[in-house]
């Protein structure tokens, strides 16, 4: 199997950050104060990047994973400070009053936000040091022969 050049693997990882935003802004119309949406245009669209990307690029490197955190990190670490932070309001009741200054509620769901993004973010970091270890060793690799 051929090696994929430098710069292919850079853009694949450019674009899988880019889709992960994309995912990010989508998730982000899905959560409302009545609770989480099905998934938008926005999020399919998203999703079905980062999967034709990171099959791309698991065919030129030969690696299943390859790059696929990047859009993990994007998307948990933004959603994880989010819900973290509105844990401590309350829940949003069915036919809740407008939200205003003195009246303040989430989306229901939020603690399943927060395992969930924990849970992906946990993932990618653990994808991120096992590709920039195995880089490294390439690289210290090659160091050594050449």
């Amino acid at each position: 199997m051929r090696r994929a050049a430098p710069a292919l693997g850079i853009l694949a990882r450019v674009l899988l950050g880019v889709a992960g935003f994309l995912l990010f802004y989508g998730i982000e119309a899905m959560m409302t104060s009545s609770g989480l949406r099905p998934p938008n245009i926005v999020v399919l669209v998203a999703l079905a990047a980062i999967v034709l990307v990171a099959a791309a690029t698991w065919r030129s490197e030969g690696r299943p994973m390859g790059g696929l955190w990047v859009a993990g990190v994007v998307v948990g670490l933004p959603l994880l400070l989010q819900s973290i932070t509105r844990m401590s309001a309350p829940a949003c009741p069915p036919d809740h009053p407008p939200l205003t200054q003195s009246y303040y509620c989430v989306a229901p769901g939020a603690s399943i936000v927060v395992a969930i993004s924990a849970v992906v973010l946990a993932l990618s970091l653990i994808g991120a040091y096992v590709e920039l270890g195995g880089l490294l060793a390439r690289t210290a690799s090659r160091a050594r022969s050449g």
